[in-house]
């Protein structure tokens, strides 16, 4: 049997971006009746261990990627759940928590220094599911379930779900149940199944579901903040985009003498972080990716850390970034008026800025590339 301990520390997944994927997946996580007389029966805490299932068989780069989703895992009693989803990215940890007394649910992160949280309304779900009466039963993990059908992506696929809980738990798709089984697709990587594989019962203690000490937003305040940022963030891109970058020599963490003005006629990659930044350390995973993908290609990429080299060389004893790293670099940042993290500059061969990104990003790799692409052909 899994020790709590474990469920709760076996991942850590988000930053401000990557509220909204989970926003938009529980802000529709709903139906009318939310408890059921069942519930009452739930007399120790629940854990539900769902294993992810792709349809299409996924390459060694597509299973490594940061963007996989592994598994996902619940916690629950009969009044609160707490729900993980896990990639290969480990580095924040996020989780969202549903209250079925007050029907609110809060997008949660944890990050070194702070914990903050986003709280918004069940809402009605979005995704209708037609029922399959006078079936042959189905049974996963020894509950009964009901089976029905959904549109997604243009085809029929299948959804079961139970009614022995109590509680529901729909996400996005309209049944009064607890689901068990449910699809999934990523256009990375295609059509995928999500399935209950194992369930655990456990006494967890009543501060497992707590909200101590978090900053607690509603939705549309969140959305106001977050507006507010990306226009200043906007305007410094603005600023820099087009513009010559100012040459960086320095020494690297390993000695090694560092000139960005003798690069000129390749590409150079800046990323700007520091060792307590979650959303720097969730975008690491990425990083690497993307210097592997053009490992062969004439493209430099330096990492600017705030931090000193003893503190850099501690980190990556748990986590290793593989660019050519420059301690102590906060006169380099201001150079470049950088005063969020992470952020991706990317300048191309003849030293103009072509991308100025500030804050983490869940397609990282993507925009990067584009960026690096083109500024190859400049």
């Amino acid at each position: 049997m899994k020790k709590p301990t474990l469920f709760w520390n076996k991942n850590k997944t988000n930053y401000k971006n990557a509220f909204y994927c989970i926003l938009l997946m529980f802000g529709s996580n709903c139906f009318s009746q939310w408890k059921t007389a069942e519930a009452n029966s739930i007399k120790n805490d629940i854990l539900i261990l769902y294993d992810v299932i792709y349809e299409k068989q996924l390459s060694p780069e597509e299973v490594n990627s940061t963007d996989r989703l592994r598994e996902v895992t619940l916690a629950f009693n009969k009044d609160k759940m707490i729900e993980r989803e896990f990639k290969n990215n480990s580095q924040i940890n996020h989780y969202t928590l549903l209250d079925y007394n007050d029907r609110k649910v809060y997008s949660n992160s944890i990050f070194s220094t702070s914990k903050k949280s986003i709280v918004y309304d069940f809402k009605e779900p979005k995704l209708t599911v037609e029922l399959i009466p006078n079936i042959e039963s189905k049974t996963i993990c020894d509950f009964p379930c009901e089976k029905g059908f959904v549109i997604m992506n243009g085809r029929p696929v299948e959804v079961f779900y139970t009614k022995k809980l109590g509680l529901r738990y729909c996400r996005q798709f309209k049944i009064d149940g607890f689901l068990l089984q449910f699809p999934g697709y990523s256009k990375q990587f295609g059509h995928y199944t999500v399935v209950a594989k194992k369930i655990t019962y456990e006494h967890l203690p009543e501060s497992f579901y707590a909200m101590d000490d978090f900053q607690i937003q509603t939705l549309e305040e969140y959305k106001i903040s977050k507006k507010e940022s990306d226009e200043k963030y906007k305007e410094i891109s603005y600023k820099y985009l087009g513009k010559k970058a100012s040459f960086i020599k320095n020494y690297t963490l390993d000695g090694k003498k560092l000139d960005t003005k003798k690069m000129l006629g390749d590409v150079v990659v800046l990323n700007f972080w520091f060792t307590t930044c979650a959303p720097c350390k969730a975008e690491i995973p990425k990083l690497n990716e993307l210097k592997q993908k053009y490992k062969d290609q004439k493209v430099h990429f330096i990492a600017v850390a705030l931090d000193e080299d003893y503190k850099i060389k501690e980190f990556f004893k748990k986590i290793k970034l593989n660019y050519e790293v420059i301690s102590e670099g906060r006169d380099i940042a201001s150079d470049l008026d950088v005063t969020a993290y992470p952020t991706n500059i990317v300048i191309d061969k003849n030293g103009i800025i072509q991308l100025f990104e500030v804050g983490y990003k869940s397609d990282i790799i993507n925009r990067m590339s584009f960026a690096i692409d083109k500024a190859n052909t400049e």
